[in-house]
């Protein structure tokens, strides 16, 4: 095999595909083969700037990132705690920083939950007041391998 112990293919290629990626070059931090976390350099995540709240409704901005930076382009729903599955819901999607802004919420409790390819799904709690711009940020995890 050309001075290229079989042993050294079989744990090399076993390392390459039992690992979870992000698709792009970035430095992973691995636990026996299994991504945990992104130690990389993305972007750092930014609030977008804060919207006027209409009259009698208010505004949530935040930030959406993992342990490598922003998450650009995963829609977050806001979610009224009790409603149908099927009813309307409010969404918001982050920018290349991973900024996103709720503008324009009738007041109430809200759960905003984001599902991320290659992430555990996640949520977060906020209480829109009328007139009032609130500030989350939603940090998601790595899923783990499973063996």
């Amino acid at each position: 095999m050309g001075g290229i112990s079989r042993a050294g293919l079989l744990l090399a290629a076993s390392l390459a595909l039992g690992a979870c990626h992000r698709g792009y070059p970035e430095t992973l931090a691995t636990l026996r083969g299994c991504t945990t976390s992104v130690s990389g350099k993305g972007p750092v995540p930014q609030l977008p700037r804060s919207p006027s709240p209409r009259p009698g409704l208010g505004a949530v901005i935040g930030t959406l990132a993992d342990s490598g930076g922003a998450l650009p382009h995963f829609p977050i729903m806001a979610v009224t705690p009790g409603d149908s599955p099927r009813s309307p819901h409010a969404s918001a999607t982050p920018d290349s920083v991973g900024g996103f802004a709720f503008d324009a919420l009738p007041p109430g409790h809200y759960r905003l939950f984001v599902r991320a390819f290659q992430h555990r799904p996640d949520s977060t709690d906020v209480d829109v007041i009328a007139g009032r711009v609130d500030t989350v940020q939603i940090v998601l995890r790595f899923y783990e391998c499973v063996r």
